[in-house]
């Protein structure tokens, strides 16, 4: 975590955009002889600064400086050779990978997803089905049994036999048997993508085509339509409810949730009611609170009954689920944020459902365009010629098989052969279950030349997108900046004793204590009492734990005592009195009554180093950064071209 915010503010200084002309290639300055141009300066300038005036020159003079000791210390760390390790080339291909994700997504397809999504997400569909269910590699005898029986009934629903009695006839959904196919209402990402799809495309009451998802064949009815009605929070105290319970402990349970009922209506705590008797452990021990849902998340009584609720705060009914009885009560309404506001999480939620699978189809198609994709279909057929069942299982057949050797796809200047596609093979071999050899080879084969254009178009993503590389290199620095900065200032800092002590005793005017007073500050519920205490207190066998055992034993706010060493002026109390040593007179101060002891009046002094050890650290972190930008310099030849830094300046 460190390290991502590094990377992310290591080039930040609040200064104004500077809008200037692009890809000027000038030399801005150099560091031992490696260049930075107008451009990639100007580039990170602007990327980092957020402020909308017009930039100045001491900005731009300011940011110069900045960017000169970091390729100092980029110069550093690649004469240390930091950029060769396997930790580094790690990180760096880990960071890669997440980087050049948005450059792997087809982005018109992308915004049509996301605009799709968002107008799922504004309205809630009702939707009853029927699912006939098949294995996603099924042999081709199966699924075409399935597809017929699904076919048969859906005739049967286009006559207008009843949906929901078919269902629970013929569905091999289980809970198809209880609810008739009814599936309730829900939105987007609530379903998988192609049932939601159907769902949103088939009109209400009209009955769809069969269609496929990865569990089997459906027919759906499109049933109802509202306007989505966002996210509710709620809390609720539940009394659980088990299958075994008798049918006079269900009564017993009823009437303890009743009884409950009473009690808040009365005006009991809702929430230590909670705290004392629900039985839900997952919130029992937060007032009740559940997460924010909307509709199709929690089970129909339960949804039904909480947005039902008008206002925050009310409270409803006891109601019976199949776990059990529960008093809801309304926290917080919120409706469909706007698209601005759902983007990050829509796309996020794109990424990881099937959806991805159709900005992945249409990047591919345009892949195989701008590559010129060419597929030998003949080679690949005589790969699959030599193969049979019984063959492919036992691994009997080889690349020697294959005398010519032919290609089997090419695109760019990339060509697999027919040898390729037989080593394919053999490593999946071992995942060929009862599936159709066929198809599962042909699912393997789609998946392998998928695979190998993306590879291709993500090893040209450096060359190809200039954003990227930059990028890139930024991420590439910032890497080697962190690490070589860790090892030389942070962590020195931490871990080298000697030099922060050294540090401390050298620098110890900046870490001084004022004047202090060295005082006991008895503070005192009456003017009896406190004459009494002060008394006793100039007794020395009478110690403080003695003081406050005696006299707050029936009362504990009696006396309490404030001892330490105070700096003058930062006690109120102790500029009541004068300031000599030994016990003071009794004073009224805010309605009580408070005498000190005075135990020594105390010159400035350094604080030792344990009190300020955090920000000793931090100064010394920044003596260390100081020195070694001093050694770099030192080493490293830097030139500025000013002419060229002076023909950027703001006229």
């Amino acid at each position: 975590m460190k390290k991502l915010l590094f990377l992310s503010l290591m080039f930040l200084i609040s200064a104004p955009a500077l809008v200037l002309a692009q890809a000027d290639e000038r030399v801005l300055f150099s560091v031992n002889g490696d260049a930075v141009s107008v451009n990639e300066f100007l580039t990170v300038f602007n990327k980092n600064n957020y402020s909308k005036k017009e930039a100045t020159t001491a900005d731009l003079n300011e940011y110069l400086d900045l960017y000169i000791k970091f390729k100092l210390k980029v110069q550093e760390a690649y004469a240390l050779g930091l950029d060769t390790s396997a930790k580094f080339k790690r990180e760096l291909d880990n960071y890669r990978t997440q980087l050049a994700q948005p450059y792997l997504r087809d982005k018109e397809s992308n915004e049509a997803l996301l605009m799709e999504a968002y107008e799922r997400t504004r309205t809630e569909r009702r939707a009853s089905h029927i699912m006939i269910r098949v294995e996603e590699n099924a042999p081709a005898a199966d699924s075409l049994a399935a597809f017929k029986k699904a076919t048969q009934i859906r005739e049967r629903l286009l006559k207008e036999e009843s949906f929901s009695a078919l269902a629970r006839e013929l569905s091999e959904d289980p809970s198809a048997k209880d609810n008739g196919g009814d599936l309730g209402f829900f939105s987007a990402f609530r379903m998988i993508y192609a049932f939601e799809d159907v769902a949103y495309k088939t009109k209400i009451g009209q009955i769809s085509p069969v269609f496929r998802t990865q569990y089997g064949y459906h027919i759906l009815k499109a049933t109802d339509e509202r306007p989505a009605r966002g996210e509710i929070r709620v809390a609720h105290l539940m009394l659980v409810i088990k299958n075994t319970d008798t049918d006079s402990i269900k009564a017993q349970t009823q009437k303890r949730i009743q009884e409950l009922h009473k009690k808040i209506k009365a005006g009991e705590n809702f929430e230590q009611l909670v705290a004392q008797y629900s039985e839900d452990p997952s919130s029992s021990t937060n007032k009740g609170l559940l997460p924010y849902f909307g509709s199709g998340r929690m089970v129909a009584e339960f949804e039904e009954t909480a947005f039902g609720l008008k206002n925050d705060g009310d409270l409803s009914e006891p109601i019976l689920t199949p776990y059990g009885w529960h008093i809801i009560k309304r926290i917080d309404l919120r409706g469909v944020p706007s698209f601005e506001q759902s983007k990050s999480d829509l796309e996020a939620r794109i990424a990881r459902d099937a959806r991805a699978n159709i900005n992945k189809a249409n990047l591919l198609n345009k892949l195989k365009a701008e590559y010129k994709f060419v597929e030998n279909q003949k080679a690949r057929t005589a790969v699959q010629k030599v193969m049979n069942e019984s063959a492919y299982r036992e691994n009997t057949w080889t690349p020697a098989d294959f005398v010519k050797d032919e290609v089997v796809i090419s695109f760019g200047d990339k060509k697999f052969k027919q040898s390729d596609l037989v080593q394919l093979y053999q490593s999946k071999q071992p995942l060929l279950m009862s599936a159709d050899l066929n198809i599962f080879l042909e699912k393997m084969y789609q998946t392998w030349v998928e695979e190998q254009l993306l590879a291709y178009e993500d090893s040209r993503l450096e060359s190809k997108f200039a954003d990227f590389r930059v990028l890139m290199k930024e991420y590439r620095e910032g890497i080697l900046l962190f690490d070589l900065t860790d090892q030389m200032v942070w962590s020195k800092a931490v871990t080298d004793t000697t030099g922060l002590q050294e540090f401390h005793a050298t620098n110890g005017s900046k870490y001084m204590y004022q004047a202090r007073t060295d005082a006991d500050i008895f503070t005192v519920i009456d003017a009896k009492t406190a004459k009494s205490i002060r008394k006793a207190a100039g007794k020395k066998k009478n110690t403080h734990a003695k003081l406050l055992s005696t006299h707050n034993s029936k009362n504990p706010l009696t006396l309490k005592i404030n001892s330490g060493k105070f700096e003058t002026g930062s006690t109120p109390i102790l500029a009541l009195f004068e300031q000599k040593t030994g016990l003071s007179d009794i004073k009224e101060h805010n309605g009580q009554f408070v005498f000190v002891r005075i135990n020594a009046l105390l010159e400035p002094s350094v604080k030792p180093l344990s009190e300020i050890r955090g920000l000793a650290t931090s100064d010394y972190q920044q003596h260390l950064e100081r020195e070694w930008i001093k050694d770099l310099e030192s080493r490293y030849k830097v030139v500025v071209n000013k002419d060229t830094f002076n023909s950027i300046l703001p006229k």
